[in-house]
Formats: structure tokens, sequence, C-alpha cells
């Protein structure tokens, strides 16, 4: 039985690497880009810098500063600060987002968000993205004071939703985080990589693995059926 169906926030409902780029491209379309050939190479080199939200961002600011024959400390912190205030504005999601989050309600399952990170980040970009009407539960990392891949986050999440673990699905983008997490939780996993790649040391596969959101509620239907 599938009663519940989880997901990650970051590069799995929202596009994260969409929207920081439409946001760091506005950041400096007017303010010079330094030694960079172009504002796509420097969206570029912020991108691999900020090594899919895994690198602070005073960090990723500063070395782009100098990269950019620049060493300014206030021209950091004032970048820093305008990404804090502003970035979720450029909040988009993964096509198919809404209409499985719709079909998903409509056929009777519950659904919820587990998401690392800053609580205020966080919750920006689900606001943004009107997640808080869509989902049952969202569960952030800083707010629970536990992250994935720890199973106590993922066995808060079906608390929550009043389902046990083994009717679950997690669907998310990282093999660690998402996907060894749920799978430890006693959940089935949906693998949704967007460029993430599967680690040589590991001997077992997620359940399912898909190219877009679209093809989650097909999965989910072979999987109620069987």
């Amino acid at each position: 039985m599938i009663s519940a169906v989880l997901f990650d926030l970051d590069e799995t409902l929202f596009d994260r690497s969409a929207s920081v780029r439409s946001f760091v491209r506005q950041q400096f379309a007017g303010s010079g880009i330094g030694r960079f050939p172009s504002v796509t190479d420097l969206c570029n080199r912020f991108m691999e810098l900020d090594a899919r939200g895994s690198m602070p961002k005073i960090e990723v600011y500063g070395t782009l500063i100098e990269e950019m024959g620049g060493h300014r400390d206030e021209l950091r912190q004032a970048l820093f600060d305008d990404y804090e205030a502003n970035a979720w504005r450029h909040a988009v999601p993964f096509d198919g987002m809404r209409p499985l989050l719709s079909w998903l309600r409509q056929n009777g399952r519950k659904i919820g968000i587990v998401s690392n990170g800053q609580t205020h980040i966080q919750l920006r970009s689900l606001l943004a993205l009107n997640l808080d009407r869509m989902v049952d539960a969202y569960l952030i990392s800083e707010e629970e004071a536990c992250r994935k891949p720890e199973a106590e986050i993922f066995e808060r999440a079906a608390n929550r939703l009043d389902v046990r673990t083994s009717d679950c699905i997690f669907v998310g983008d990282s093999p660690q985080a998402d996907m060894a997490g749920a799978r430890a939780a006693g959940m089935k996993t949906i693998w949704f990589p967007n460029g993430a790649s599967w680690p040589s040391d590991y001997a077992w596969r997620p359940d399912a693995t898909v190219a877009s959101l679209w093809e989650v509620q097909a999965v989910v239907k072979r999987w109620e059926h069987s």
C-alpha cells in the first residue's frame, strides 16, 4: 500500500540550478563581470563553486570576486546579502511538479517534503512555489535539529503524516542524503538525479529512477497495482 509520497526540495521539486542561474545573471548584469568573458561564463563558475548548494555562499562570492580581479570584502558581503534577500524571487519548479502533486492528492496520497538546509532559505523557496498549499507536511533540517540521511528525520515525516515508513515513497536527487536515508528508514525510493552520479561504492540501487517528475506518476501507479 502506498499511503504517502515524500519529496526532497532542492533539485527535486524546486529547480534550484535554473533559479540560482537566473538570479546570478540578473545580479551581475549591471555590475560588471571583471575577467570573465561573459555573464554566462560567470554563472557557470558560480554554479561550479556552489557545488549543488553544498558550499557557503559567502565563500562562493569571495572566490568569484577574486577571480574577477577584485579584493573588496564589502562587495562580497553586499552580494551575499542580496542573495539572502532576493534569490527566492527567482524560484521556479521543475516541469510537472504541480500536476503531479495535484494527482497524488486527488488519489488520496498524503504528500510531504523533507529538506536539508537553513530554515529561512528553504522556507522562502517553498513558499515562493506555493508548496505550503500543496503538501501536508514539510520538515527542514535546521528546524528539526536532524538532517538527511539520518533515519530520524524520515521517520518524523511519516509520523507527521500519520503513516508507516513502509507505506511511503521518497523522491530525491541525492544518492546519499535522499536515497540511502529513505532506504534506511524503510521507504521505497525514486531517484531523480538531475546530473547527480550514483556512487561507485553503493552496491544497491534505488527502487526506480526517473528522468522527470512526469514519470513519478507512472511509477506510483505501477507499484500500487503490483
